[in-house]
């Protein structure tokens, strides 16, 4: 019998006030909506560990693997800060929002996080930790002209207003891939020393 898995990341949550901020600054930015899939603003949250598909029996190990990464990492604030997209803004795949803040206790909770997760089955990240809240996506098979549009609209994208938020705890989701779009929900939510 095939034990249950359920599709797992682990996040910082956003408070409202900065999702409601994010879906006014999407819809601000002039892009084809035929070009982009946006994010839900009720599902942004700023990923810290994508886990992909994880035994149930797991969980309450990563739970005790986020308590001790917790413990000694305080509560720390972060700052919104300009547009930008993976792979480049003149040929974007992804448009997120950067961040900026206390970026050093950001990066000592990722490596917490690392340090005790690793050991339960999912690898450490190869690339570096590049922390940022995705806003959108382009759709693959858009048109050309539409495409070339959300480059152009990115590259002269106004100032982001910067936005501070303070991150107090970390959360383990579960990801159900649905057909309206993805939705999560929280499993564990760990409260920063």
């Amino acid at each position: 019998m095939t034990e249950g898995l359920i599709r797992t990341f682990i996040a910082l949550e956003l408070p409202p006030e900065l999702k409601t901020r994010l879906a006014g600054l999407r819809n601000a930015l002039p892009i084809p909506s035929q070009a982009v899939k946006w994010v839900n603003p009720e599902s942004m949250h700023l990923t810290i560990k994508f886990l992909g598909d994880t035994p149930l029996s797991q969980i309450p190990n990563i739970i005790k693997g986020l308590e001790k990464a917790a413990q000694v990492c305080h509560a720390f604030t972060l700052s919104t800060t300009r547009i930008g997209a993976f792979p480049s803004l003149s040929s974007p795949k992804v448009i997120w929002l950067g961040l900026d803040g206390e970026i050093e206790k950001l990066n000592t909770l990722f490596a917490e996080v690392e340090k005790n997760i690793s050991g339960l089955g999912f690898p450490a990240e190869k690339r570096d930790f590049a922390p940022h809240l995705t806003l959108g996506r382009l759709k693959e098979g858009a048109a050309k002209s539409d495409l070339q549009t959300a480059a152009e609209s990115l590259k002269t994208a106004p100032p982001v207003p910067k936005t501070s938020f303070k991150a107090s705890h970390i959360c383990l989701f579960k990801s159900q891939l649905l057909p309206a779009g993805p939705v999560y929900t929280r499993l564990a939510q760990i409260s920063l020393a």
